[in-house]
């Protein structure tokens, strides 16, 4: 990457002339000279215009992400829309995770266009550039709302682009092995039979009674709840509806409201009615209650779980000749429960030297083609609006199940404290040792209101050591 001189921003030109953009009638400036400095839009082709440093010997626009098939089926793509411009864009394989950060570090050294997750985005601010008119309604017209609400709520510079997260699922061939009904009169993604929580603990209540088996093993779990694995056991804490930051203050987290005790309050049911047993039948220790979801795709220990976007679902698809599906969660005395979801998407790097072209490069990435070109070539699942107007096809039907899933998941909140710029919100959540209340909860070595009254206490301690 050159670094150019000077304060990078995002410029428009005078005149304004009348274009049909996608989703309505829109006008958007005309530019005529990319200069290095800009995104310079061409109004009647609705494309941006390519700096003519980037056709010189050696000049080359650089995209960092974390998938080399996608990486190079983007290269693919340029090449085929600016053949008199092919190679100039570069794939570089670049870790999403901390990639937000590097871009702050590396400064120039940093790829032009950057693969991110979205909540490293606000501390790093400075470091990216402030989007064109044209991309910023694209992304709003089609990404993920709530990803571009939290992140996008001063200049618009992240494009939300892929989920990440975690979604419900059931084993459909195991529930109807063992003689259960799976229709799914309602749409909801969901078996009738077991779309709320109350008819899961049912289930449990039965199994209890009489253990069953599938493909020759006893099954000791329903639900893998996880308890000393805190992120995803988020979902459990929810169930009476219960956010974690719901005013938007990142230093109100909302330990000491009622709907976080009620949550704690259905883990506690949820030991009552034995959702996960030991062989000799009694109930699982809190402590062992961790991470046990890839036990669901790859041993089928359980009929209900939750599966992440990263988890290869095809594979364990083939491997048990299982159908696993996708939904929101079950409900809980009417109340939805929210797992977390978080986006991956892009950024442009301040430091480019060629900020147009990144932005036709990003543009060629958010269209129909651009989606279809990520779903053929990766395993990621769109980020978007259920009424976008980009709808890739899919091979099968799990990424599409999983993309509605998400649509009602709780955004993974990216607050930073007020008083320390440089410390997360949410760790106030990860921080506080919440798995030993959670386990302790479900042990009944604490009651829910015990539980929340010590949590409330640390939180405050929290906050006194780290808004500072």
């Amino acid at each position: 990457m050159k670094k150019i001189s000077g304060l990078v921003v995002l410029m428009v030109a005078s005149l304004l002339i009348a274009a049909c953009g996608n989703g309505g009638g829109r006008s958007y400036a005309d530019c005529e000279t990319p200069d290095g400095t800009q995104a310079c839009f061409n109004a009647e082709d609705m494309t941006y215009r390519i700096e003519d440093g980037l056709k010189e010997d050696g000049a080359e626009l650089t995209i960092g992400l974390d998938n080399t098939d996608y990486g190079n089926a983007i290269v693919a793509k340029w090449n085929e829309t600016y053949p008199e411009l092919k190679d100039k864009v570069k794939f570089i394989d670049y870790e999403a995770s901390g990639a937000a950060d590097k871009i702050t570090e590396q400064a120039e050294e940093a790829p032009d266009v950057v693969f991110v997750i979205d909540g490293e985005v606000p501390r790093n601010m400075q470091s990216v550039f402030a989007l064109h008119q044209y991309i910023e309604d694209m992304g709003t017209d089609n990404g993920f709302k709530p990803a571009n609400d939290l992140i996008n709520s001063g200049n618009y510079v992240y494009l939300p682009t892929v989920f990440d997260g975690m979604a419900f699922s059931w084993n459909k061939t195991m529930l109807e092995e063992l003689g259960y009904s799976t229709e799914d009169a309602d749409g909801d993604g969901l078996p009738d039979a077991f779309d709320t929580w109350e008819e899961i603990f049912a289930l449990s209540d039965e199994w209890d009674t009489t253990r069953p088996t599938y493909k020759g093993d006893t099954v000791n779990v329903v639900y893998p709840m996880s308890l000393t694995e805190v992120w995803s056991g988020y979902s459990s804490v929810t169930a009476d509806g219960w956010e974690i930051f719901a005013e938007g203050d990142p230093t109100k987290p909302g330990y000491e409201k009622e709907s976080f005790k009620n949550g704690l309050a259905f883990i506690k049911e949820a030991a009552e009615h034995k959702i996960s047993v030991e062989a000799d039948g009694t109930v699982t220790p809190g402590t062992s209650m961790s991470w046990r979801w890839d036990n669901y795709l790859n041993d089928e220990f359980s009929p209900f779980a939750l599966v992440g976007t990263w988890m290869n679902v095809e594979e364990a698809e083939t491997n048990s000749g299982s159908d696993f599906k996708f939904s929101v969660m079950p409900t809980y005395d009417g109340t939805r429960l929210t797992p977390f979801v978080k986006t991956k998407g892009f950024v442009v790097n301040a430091n480019t030297s060629y900020p147009s072209a990144a932005h036709e490069l990003l543009r060629l990435i958010y269209s129909e083609e651009g989606f279809q070109t990520l779903v053929d070539n990766s395993s990621y699942i769109p980020g978007l609006q259920e009424d976008s107007e980009f709808n890739p096809t899919y091979e099968g039907t799990n990424r599409k199940e999983m993309s509605a899933a998400f649509a009602e998941n709780y955004v993974e909140p990216n607050f930073v404290l007020p008083n320390n710029t440089a410390k997360a919100a949410m760790d106030v959540y990860y921080e506080i040792t919440l798995d030993t209340f959670y386990a302790a909860v479900w042990d009944g070595t604490k009651t829910p209101a015990e539980a929340q009254t010590e949590i409330v206490a640390l939180a405050e301690q929290w906050y006194e050591e780290n808004n500072k």
